[in-house]
């Protein structure tokens, strides 16, 4: 008869650990099903999906998700590029059929939808990334705390953005990117265009003729083409310019390992004044017999060139914030 009690108290928490299993399956099956409804297999959240089945503690599955703004009235085009990368790798995932025992549910949570949560937790700067980890379970993380994945010009991509959550979760995901038929039919177009050119240069110009002034000018803007991150545009394709939740325009990355692509616009603009500055000085400021005047525009020219290369040291202090050298601007 003593043993009763103990053996009451067992049954009991059993019984609570078959309802609390109970509650979790319900959680994964819930956000299942929002997934099944999505064509690409992202979970279309709200504020009281999230609460109650991200965010819960004592979970045996993972959640990736994005905090997003996609209405057209706050015309945040990373945002737009974001989702479509996450799209293509949670529609990897839906296909994929050895999926390592995994439960991994992709989803998307909208400032439309949880606005308040936004403004409490002062999220301003996105797309953003979150990462859910399970915390029980076969599955569960060391750290089973939740993190933001960083966002740099890998990683916006669906295959660096699956090679990244392929090593975080310890299973293979792979990105569904449909063939982009219209991008190849440009190019191709354009290479045609560009041969086109070229053969009529050939054919009807003499480019000894065109002097040197004239390759001067074209070297030296191949050069600031090639050192201001064009290239590096063409490969990582990045969103022409940042927008914070409110709209407003976001002209730097806020890291060194990301840029929008009017970064290079204005980084090339600011070398341009430089080589202007420096050309004037050694070629033109020289030529002016008055010295009055000659002082006078050597001092413009040096003060335009001072202050565009302060500029040019504040941005990169932005982006790199241990950068050493700072000149009058911060």
């Amino acid at each position: 008869m003593k043993a009763a009690p103990t053996f009451r108290a067992l049954v009991l928490f059993v019984a609570l650990a078959f309802v609390a299993s109970l509650g979790h399956a319900q959680s994964l099956k819930t956000l299942q099903k929002l997934a099944a409804r999505d064509s690409d297999g992202l979970a279309k959240l709200d504020m009281d999906t999230f609460m109650k089945n991200v965010v819960k503690e004592n979970k045996d599955y993972s959640v990736v998700l994005q905090l997003t703004a996609l209405s057209p009235k706050y015309k945040c085009g990373p945002c737009k590029a974001f989702d479509k990368s996450l799209r293509a790798v949670a529609r990897g995932w839906k296909k994929q059929a050895n999926k390592g025992g995994k439960d991994i549910v992709f989803g998307s949570l909208d400032v439309e939808d949880a606005e308040e949560m936004f403004q409490q937790m002062k999220i301003d700067n996105i797309p953003r990334l979150m990462i859910f980890p399970a915390d029980k379970g076969a599955q569960a993380f060391e750290n089973p705390s939740p993190r933001e994945l960083g966002l740099n010009a890998r990683t916006n991509s669906p295959g660096g953005m699956a090679a990244k959550l392929s090593g975080l979760f310890g299973v293979q995901i792979q990105a569904e990117v449909p063939v982009d038929y219209l991008k190849y039919l440009t190019n191709l177009a354009t290479a045609a265009a560009a041969l086109g050119a070229v053969f009529m240069v050939y054919r009807h110009i003499d480019l000894r003729m065109l002097g040197r002034n004239v390759w001067s000018i074209a070297t030296i803007l191949f050069v600031l083409l090639m050192t201001s991150g064009f290239m590096w545009n063409r490969i990582n394709n990045p969103p022409y310019i940042g927008q914070t939740r409110s709209g407003d325009a976001i002209l730097f990355a806020p890291t060194n390992s990301q840029q929008y692509a009017v970064e290079t616009q204005i980084v090339a603009i600011t070398y341009a004044v430089c080589s202007l500055c420096i050309v004037a000085l050694v070629r033109h400021v020289p030529r002016i017999q008055n010295t009055d005047q000659r002082n006078f525009v050597t001092f413009m020219f040096v003060a335009a060139l001072i202050m565009t290369f302060s500029y040019l040291n504040s941005v990169f202090r932005m982006k790199i914030p241990a950068y050493p050298y700072k000149l009058l601007l911060p």
